[in-house]
């Protein structure tokens, strides 16, 4: 398989599993609290990885621990609890769309952190993308002060998610994939544990509660395709691409969860469409690569 098929191949499923991510969170919250899912989350996804990802530790330097730690809380840790919050409040297919902020992020990240290039179409490409999130939200930003700051969760996930992906890039390249991410969530279990026990969690009865029940399973289908696989599938993505095109699974992603929104009876009005569109196209410019020169 060619590498450029491997990379777009790659790209698409991971869109349909995130994309997917979102409903199965709001899904979750049904019968657990936000902290309760975020934990849960971590927890379940530390225990689908271990019996095939302990034995790929060795393969990760000891000077390279702290950025595997870095990734981990930024890249999923933080993100984990941040979406939970903010879909107590958002709908899940506007969360999605709000994750297209991620690309923008991550090319402001490469060019002031790491040196890349920046054209002066991704400038444009970040100011329409803004543009576009500000049309996105109107309508809750005039609908009540406490949805500004839920969605300020979303985007302050959307900015880990950038930083994640340029620590991957930059510092963990040439480590195995599945490595990083078992490390990543032995940094996260203990800390995700603690949290669970303060949060009222109810461990000794939980499975009389036919709610609580339900929400597991969706975390639990969560844990494993929206997290432990695609964590797996992104890392090898970004082995392979560079940190920019690896987010731009924020093409298809919101595209994914609208379908999956509206199934669930959300509503996603014209405006919302339309700052949708007006982000992707700021996305598009920010990932379109420059085009060769020509041989004189």
């Amino acid at each position: 398989m060619s590498l450029s098929l491997r990379k777009w191949g790659t790209l698409v499923i991971l869109s349909l599993i995130w994309g997917s991510s979102y409903i199965l969170i709001k899904k979750g919250l049904t019968g657990l609290t936000p902290i309760q899912l975020g934990s849960l989350r971590v927890i379940v996804t530390t225990i689908i990885i271990a019996p095939i990802g302990y034995q790929k530790i060795k393969h990760i330097p000891r000077q390279k621990m702290k950025w595997v730690a870095l990734s981990a809380f930024v890249g999923s840790f933080f993100p984990a609890y941040l979406f939970a919050f903010a879909e107590t409040e958002i709908s899940s297919s506007i969360t999605a769309v709000m994750v297209s902020l991620t690309p923008l992020f991550t090319l402001l990240i490469s060019v002031f952190v790491f040196g890349e290039e920046l054209l002066k179409k991704q400038v444009f490409g970040v100011l329409i993308g803004f543009t576009g999130i500000i049309v996105l939200i109107n309508n809750e930003l005039f609908a009540s002060s406490f949805n500004i700051l839920y969605i300020m969760f979303i985007v302050l996930a959307a900015f880990c998610y950038a930083i994640n992906a340029n620590v991957l890039k930059y510092k963990l390249s040439n480590i195995p994939a599945l490595g990083i991410v078992f490390m990543s969530f032995l940094f996260m279990f203990i800390p995700a544990f603690i949290i669970l026990c303060f949060s009222d969690f109810p461990f000794s009865d939980f499975t009389s509660d036919p709610l609580i029940i339900e929400s597991i399973i969706y975390i639990v289908i969560l844990a494993l395709f929206g997290t432990a696989i695609a964590k797996v599938l992104y890392i090898k993505l970004l082995a392979i691409s560079t940190p920019v095109f690896s987010v731009s699974t924020t093409y298809l992603m919101p595209v994914v969860a609208i379908f999956w929104g509206l199934l669930d009876g959300e509503e996603f009005k014209l405006t919302q469409f339309i700052g949708t569109a007006i982000i992707l196209l700021g996305v598009y410019l920010v990932t379109k690569k420059k085009a060769p020169k020509k041989m004189p």
